[in-house]
């Protein structure tokens, strides 16, 4: 699918060689870090008002050519990501605030009440272009085929965790408007 897509701008190309950089790298800081002090923790924005943070990367022995990410997202109100991709697995927790999240491509899982043990059944998201708002303690789920945007949903700043299981070598998120992977 990622072949059929249109060229990016040069400036969500900048960005995303930025976060090429981040997971193909070292984890090391950068000069954005988090406020408080000096953290060793790399924060990259995303788009205006979604910031991503690094907090580890390592190669997966039980699936080669994997490697597996954790992450914190935060977005603004109303703060909004462009239409990507993720070359693996991934899986959000939303930890405060609410996430509107839109399916654009693929099939989708969301389980409410995740955090406090909930496991089933998932809501199984195939509609298009219909926002799903996920709260605090609620979790979503998805492979790579699947296109998607996200913002903050409510009045107060939206803090999301994740866990990805990404093809190594690739960047963290890939814009659907995007010709085709960049070397990592």
């Amino acid at each position: 699918m990622r072949h059929l897509l249109r060229p990016i701008s040069l400036c969500m190309f900048a960005c995303l060689f930025a976060i090429t950089g981040i997971f193909s790298t070292s984890l090391s800081a950068q000069e954005g870090t988090p406020s408080g002090g000096n953290s060793p923790i790399a924060v990259i924005e995303l788009a205006p008002g979604v910031t991503a943070e690094v907090f580890a990367g390592a190669p997966s022995d039980r699936a080669t050519g994997q490697t597996v990410y954790l992450a914190r997202f935060v977005f603004q109100p109303d703060a909004e990501i462009f239409s990507h991709g993720h070359p693996g697995t991934t899986v959000l927790g939303v930890a405060s605030g609410s996430f509107g999240w839109t399916l654009e491509a693929g099939t989708a899982y969301v389980i409410r009440g995740a955090a406090s043990g909930e496991s089933g059944p998932p809501e199984v998201l195939t509609e298009l272009g219909i926002e799903v708002i996920l709260e605090p303690g609620d979790a979503i789920y998805y492979e790579d085929d699947v296109l998607h945007t996200a913002r903050g949903a409510g009045q107060e700043e939206t803090v999301v965790l994740g866990s990805m299981v990404l093809t190594s070598d690739e960047p963290l998120l890939i814009p659907a408007d995007m010709d085709a992977t960049p070397a990592g």
